[in-house]
C-alpha cells in the first residue's frame, strides 16, 4: 500500500500537467448542440476552392456560392440512401432558397456524366402530395474532388457551409429535413 501511494501521486501530477500544458482543442465539439442528432457533427474549416462541371456541360466555381448558406451533398445515382434523401433535399431547397440558401449536389458516379444527366432529367421524387424533380444545381465530381470537402468514402455525406465559406457541419448518412432545418435556420 505504501508503494502505491507515491505512484498514485506521481500519476495525478502527470495527468494534471498534461491537461494544463497539452489541453486538446475541443472547441469544435462545442458547436454541436444537444438537439442535433446522429450523423450531424461540428467542424470548422474553409470550403475548398473547386471548379466543377455541371450536367449541362458548363463549369461552376464554388466561390459563386459565397454569400449563401450552402449544403454541399456528395451522392451517386446508384446509391440507395442517396435516392432516399432526395425528397428531404428538395423540401429544404423549397423552404430556404428565398432566404439565401442552396443545395449543391456533387455526383461521384463511376458511370460518368451521361448516367447523372439522365438521372437528373428523368427521376422524380415523392414530396408531399406531388412528384418533383431535383430543384438544385447538380455538379459532376470525383472522389478526389469530394475528398477536398471532407468526403471519406461513405455515401451520402453533406457539408453545411456558412455565408462566408466555412464548413461548419458534416452530415454522415441521409439528410433529414427536420434534423438539419434548425442548423440551416441558425446560419440564415
Amino acid at each position: 500500500m505504501k508503494k502505491a501511494l507515491p505512484f498514485f501521486l506521481v500519476s495525478v501530477i502527470c495527468v494534471t500537467l498534461a491537461f494544463r500544458f497539452y489541453r486538446p482543442n475541443l472547441s469544435g465539439l462545442a458547436s454541436v448542440s444537444d438537439s442535433e442528432s446522429g450523423g450531424l457533427a461540428g467542424m470548422n474549416q474553409p470550403m475548398p476552392h473547386s471548379v466543377l462541371p455541371t450536367v449541362d456541360g458548363n463549369w461552376v466555381d464554388m466561390e459563386k456560392y459565397k454569400g449563401k448558406v450552402v449544403l454541399v451533398n456528395i451522392w451517386a445515382t446508384w446509391c440507395g440512401p442517396c435516392r432516399e434523401e432526395m425528397p428531404d433535399l428538395i423540401q429544404l431547397q423549397e423552404k430556404f432558397a428565398s432566404r439565401g440558401f442552396t443545395i449543391v449536389a456533387i455526383a461521384v458516379d463511376d458511370e460518368g456524366e451521361e448516367s447523372v444527366k439522365t438521372f437528373v432529367e428523368t427521376e422524380r421524387f415523392h414530396v408531399g402530395t406531388s412528384s418533383k424533380a431535383m430543384n438544385f444545381p447538380v455538379l459532376l465530381g470525383s472522389d478526389e474532388a469530394a475528398r477536398k470537402f471532407g468526403f471519406e468514402g461513405e455515401l451520402p455525406v453533406s457539408f453545411l457551409v456558412t455565408r462566408d465559406g466555412k464548413e461548419v457541419k458534416i452530415i454522415r448518412g441521409n439528410v433529414g429535413a427536420e434534423d438539419v432545418s434548425d442548423a440551416i435556420e441558425r446560419l440564415l
